[in-house]
């Protein structure tokens, strides 16, 4: 039991880091898009383009991880009900 209460207390550790990344992503792109609407007239707007869209694609390579991990503690979370039965 010991072994599946530290692995769900990690998972849950690791779930709240990845909620920060993905926020500091969403966080960025306000700024980039913010940026962008502000010098849209004197910037390459295909490299800002590919700017924002490398950072939406790291925070949805984030969420992807996150998901997998939320089903890797729901899996967890039943292991430990099922033993304090």
């Amino acid at each position: 039991m010991n072994d599946i209460l530290a692995k769900y207390n990690e998972t849950v550790k690791e779930e709240q880091i990845l909620l920060q990344r993905i926020n500091v992503c969403n966080e960025f792109i306000d700024v980039i898009l913010t940026y962008i609407s502000e010098k849209a007239d004197s910037i390459h707007m295909l490299t800002a383009e590919d700017i924002v869209t490398s950072v939406h694609t790291i925070g949805q390579d984030l969420d992807t991880e996150l998901l997998h991990l939320r089903l890797e503690k729901g899996i967890l979370d039943n292991k430990l009900k099922g033993l304090m039965d």
